[in-house]
């Protein structure tokens, strides 16, 4: 998703809504759900200033909501088809948009979700494009990070990823995330990750970890997914200034 900038001079209503509705659905485009608090951070709104407008997309049919079983029926929001062909019609791939909230409104992941997506919005004007996890190119599944977003400076882009952990993961797992960072750094998919946790002691956690001079090496098993340790472990100093590349934040999110 290209980092669209909002225009300052537009005048008329018409054409401001349609900016803020463009706005909106190449989000949801790249995100596949959201929130109204997230959408609304999106166009430069409250929630509050940005009610009436949320509700005539809805009106129009270009926005639906659904509820969601995890979060106690809490409803969010999606494209309809309406809104996919308002994107089809200003030339944006729409062959992975989704639609259908039937998958949504039971998925397990959706406050994990929109914790990165808010934490990708807080920090949107640095960043000139955003790719959301399953939309990344490069990984295995369940192995790419939660988004990998890109800063231009001299008409080049520079990619860095970033990681939300809501909960501490094992000391496995943790490592393998390490190493995994540092095998896309070498083949240049991007030069930098942040991590950002929910609870303080995580991070501080995750930096103990990090800060050991060898980091154990994993290997993930095709079929059962279980995580299988090497027996050659990792220093992450033999490599020049790729302890510089990553960096942790405590930066807790509300819902």
């Amino acid at each position: 998703m290209i980092v669209e900038k909002r225009d300052p001079t537009l005048k008329y209503p018409p054409a401001i809504k349609d900016e803020k509705t463009r706005l909106v659905l190449d989000w949801l485009l790249e995100f596949r759900f959201s929130s109204v608090e997230i959408l609304s951070k999106r166009i430069g709104q409250t929630p509050m200033n940005s009610n009436r407008f949320f509700n005539s997309l809805k009106k129009d049919g270009v926005l639906q909501e659904f509820k969601n079983v995890h979060t106690k029926n809490q409803r969010y929001l999606i494209m309809t088809s309406v809104g996919v062909s308002y994107l089809e019609a200003l030339g944006r791939d729409i062959s992975k948009a989704v639609t259908r909230v039937s998958n949504l409104g039971k998925y397990s992941h959706i406050i994990h979700d929109l914790s990165v997506q808010f934490a990708i919005v807080t920090r949107l004007h640095n960043y000139c494009e955003v790719i959301a996890d399953k939309n990344i190119q490069f990984g295995e599944k369940g192995d790419r990070p939660d988004a990998i977003l890109a800063t231009e400076k001299d008409g080049r882009k520079y990619w860095s990823a970033i990681e939300f952990e809501r909960w501490r993961k094992d000391n496995k797992r943790i490592y393998l995330t390490f190493k995994n960072h540092a095998n896309n750094f070498a083949n240049k998919e991007y030069t930098g990750v942040i991590y950002i946790f929910q609870q303080e002691a995580d991070c501080k956690h995750y930096e103990k970890l990090f800060n050991e001079s060898m980091w154990p090496t994993f290997s993930r098993t095709p079929k059962s997914g279980q995580l299988r340790k090497l027996s050659n472990d990792f220093n992450p100093d033999e490599i020049p200034k790729l302890r510089d590349r990553y960096v942790f934040q405590y930066d807790p999110i509300s819902f």
